[in-house]
């Protein structure tokens, strides 16, 4: 893996020579002449998309740095030094162009997020190494390849979401490029029971996010929040109805898929209606009025809003009704069933179907006898009645 180890180690010489292993390299008289961003692209420096790669902000931020670059060993591993550098160059000159163009569409508007990620500085391989990140999940094997992309891009997003910064904004624009370019993402070709244990999932992971962010602070693209800043009903309510569906989720039951449905839209309204409301008053009025903050109610939105598509997507999945019972009668008692034996006869395992806790079914000219495991009927012995039958 030589491509992997040549950037690590020109990363770790240049923390070396410019003191970045143990300073920070952001207040480094340097750190202009060198980072990329929207600022110093307006001022000509064209170059930072090269010379920033190779720099790192804040000495612990190393840490994260060389361990992103398991993804590129990975993938050279896999496809070659030739794959893994264009992905790298092509992911991280992606990432920070895009980027800065995004920011600058973003400010243009009056978001205050957006204006000050605009005027920010950045340096590091990110780019390029989430980038190689996103192209070696797409080498895994079903099932963990839409596992793992899921995972990546909920990851990405939730930052993001919640953090902000333009290393974020870095992140998600290069997974998205990479996963628009693999195509490597094919949740409607997994299997019922995988699309199904994704939605599980899904609702799990906004359900405890809605949690964490009740207890520490964030400041993503929607605006800082504090812990314990109210929004607790909302979330409250949130929470105990995932609890309720998450497992009929994961069983393919259509009561709890329509369920999420309505749930996902009401956060999606809410988020568009708390929006709105900012856009015709004020934040401030309207916090006052609802005792919470609106930062979280417009996250949250945009997460329900991923789940909603999600599920929308993989409804096939919900399609199917339970039926509550088996068979095309009343089910006959295990007295019945003895008779049928001495009557009929049967084979040499026909005894089991009057052990205790059999449940049985009538079927078209006899019973089956069947026990429930975990909503598994599962038969044991042949099934009784005349031989005609």
């Amino acid at each position: 893996m030589p491509a992997t180890l040549t950037f690590i180690g020109v990363i770790l010489i240049v923390g070396v020579v410019w003191g970045g292993l143990w300073s920070p390299f952001e207040e480094n008289d340097l750190f202009d002449a060198v980072a990329y961003g929207l600022p110093a692209f307006a001022e000509g420096r064209w170059w930072t998309v090269v010379t920033g790669t190779f720099f790192v902000n804040q000495p612990w931020v190393y840490i994260f740095t060389i361990s992103s670059f398991a993804g590129m060993a990975y993938l050279e591993y896999r496809r070659g030094l030739r794959v893994a550098l264009l992905y790298y160059a092509i992911g991280q000159a992606f990432a920070v162009l895009a980027t800065a163009l995004v920011l600058w569409l973003a400010a243009m508007a009056p978001w205050e997020w957006a204006q000050t990620q605009a005027a920010a500085l950045d340096v590091g391989a990110s780019g390029g190494t989430m980038a190689c990140i996103a192209a070696a999940v797409g080498l895994f094997v079903s099932p963990w390849r839409v596992r793992a992309w899921l995972l990546l891009i909920a990851l990405s997003f939730l930052a993001l979401l919640f953090w902000g910064q333009i290393a974020d904004v870095e992140h998600l624009l290069a997974v998205l490029l990479v996963l628009f370019v693999d195509r490597s993402l094919t949740v409607q070709r997994s299997s019922v029971r995988e699309q199904r244990f994704l939605a599980f999932f899904g609702m799990v992971v906004i359900g405890a996010v809605q949690v964490v962010v009740l207890l520490v602070p964030t400041d993503g693209m929607f605006g800082p929040t504090e812990p314990a800043s109210g929004g607790y009903l909302d979330a409250a309510i949130d929470v105990v109805i995932i609890l309720l569906v998450a497992n009929g989720m994961r069983r393919g039951r259509r009561w709890a898929w329509v369920v999420s449905i309505v749930l996902a839209s009401l956060n999606v309204l809410t988020g568009a209606l708390v929006l709105a409301v900012i856009i015709v008053a004020s934040e401030a009025q309207l916090e006052a009025v609802i005792d919470a903050e609106t930062e979280l109610a417009m996250t949250s939105a945009v997460m329900w809003l991923l789940m909603l598509v999600y599920i929308l997507w993989v409804r096939r999945a919900f399609a199917v009704r339970r039926r509550t019972g088996l068979g095309t009668a009343t089910p006959p008692t295990v007295t019945e069933v003895k008779d049928v034996i001495r009557t009929d006869g049967g084979g040499t395992l026909s005894w089991m179907t009057t052990w205790s806790d059999m449940s049985y079914a009538t079927i078209a000219g006899g019973v089956v006898g069947f026990q429930n495991r975990r909503g598994v009927a599962i038969a044991l012995g042949d099934p009784l009645g005349p031989e005609a039958g």
